[in-house]
């Protein structure tokens, strides 16, 4: 097998090394993308530093991944996949989206039967409940996340075979829902005539909140990273606390749309790199209130559990499930070289 996997994002690319389909993932590699001009670097570097031996590849990228050319979404990188795959010299190679391999992660938890989660159950997934619901167990599953942009994926299944429908659901239009998001929303149509859910719900969404809350309050606004934003909200700076709290109710109304749209009274997994370095700031926040403010349908709404995910690495995991699924193998997604 001697599988690659990679798991790239608009700022890191985490690269891992399976050696069958029952073994774990090891060699795993954290690279940030701006050190390389190119994906081929980054690949060369972690091939050549672990002296692995490559027969397949699995890639997770954000971004669409449909045609032979895929351009990353929040980064420069590009590649063609026919060439990369020529040029590593492997026998199979397959490009997905990133959400898709982080939905893909949870096919055992998709597939089980459970609609009552013990702790000792999701610890297995490395999920956390954070809201109660009543799962259908014939239903989809949602998966959604910010990091450097806004990720989501609709996990279904079909005769048998576990079936990722995703998309660019990040870029719909943001709906505000209150004095205060029209306000925000105005603010950045002043610089831009169109405004996404990501543009808001994602680590520039956190800088364009962050300078919004600045201004608005006579304050004298000096852009800085959404790190540090997240820094100054978990150490009690009012504007970049403010700013999280905000982010975070306006990520209660994207998950929601996303329920009603996709039908996903499974539950819903968020992921990303900010979830995990912020949640303690999930309460404070409108979060759940967006979420269930749904008029006719909140009690649809609130019916559907919501879990935390706190692995890395899921990525990664999702890459080499992908690899495997019927859904990939069989409807003819992998390059065979």
């Amino acid at each position: 097998m001697n599988l690659l996997v990679a798991d790239i994002g608009g700022t890191n690319a985490r690269f891992g090394f399976q050696k069958n389909v029952t073994s774990e993932i090891k060699y795993i590699n954290y690279l940030k993308c701006k050190d390389y001009t190119n994906i081929d670097d980054a690949l060369d570097f972690y091939i050549n530093s672990n002296k692995l031996k490559i027969d397949n590849m699995v890639l997770a990228v954000a971004g669409p991944c449909g045609n032979n050319i895929v351009k990353l979404t929040n980064n420069n990188w590009k590649f063609n996949k026919i060439e990369l795959s020529k040029k590593f010299k492997v026998k199979s190679f397959l490009a997905v989206n990133d959400f898709v391999a982080q939905a893909i992660s949870f096919t055992d938890f998709f597939i089980s039967k459970k609609t009552n989660y013990s702790k000792e159950f999701l610890n297995q997934f490395n999920l956390k409940l954070i809201k109660k619901g009543n799962t259908l167990k014939n239903s989809n599953l949602l998966v959604t996340g910010p990091g450097t942009g806004l990720g989501v994926c609709t996990l279904t299944s079909f005769n048998n075979c576990l079936i990722p429908i995703e998309g660019e659901g990040g870029n719909v239009n943001f709906s505000p829902q209150n004095k205060i998001e029209i306000e925000l929303l105005e603010f950045l149509l002043k610089e831009k005539n169109y405004v996404s859910f990501e543009d808001l719900v994602s680590g520039r969404g956190l800088q364009n909140i962050y300078k919004f809350k600045n201004i608005k309050n006579d304050q004298v606004y000096k852009k800085i990273d959404a790190s540090q934003i997240g820094e100054l909200a978990l150490n009690n700076n009012a504007i970049a606390k403010e700013s999280v709290k905000l982010m975070f109710s306006i990520l209660g109304t994207f998950i929601s749309n996303n329920i009603l749209i996709n039908g996903c009274q499974k539950g819903v997994i968020i992921a990303g790199g900010i979830i995990n370095k912020l949640d303690t700031l999930l309460d404070q926040s409108d979060f759940f209130y967006n979420l269930i403010n749904k008029g006719a349908y909140k009690k649809y709404v609130d019916n559907v559990p919501i879990f935390f995910s706190h692995d890395e690495n899921n990525g990664l995991k999702g890459s080499a499930k992908c690899f495997n699924n019927k859904y990939f193998t069989k409807y003819g997604t992998i390059y065979n070289i």
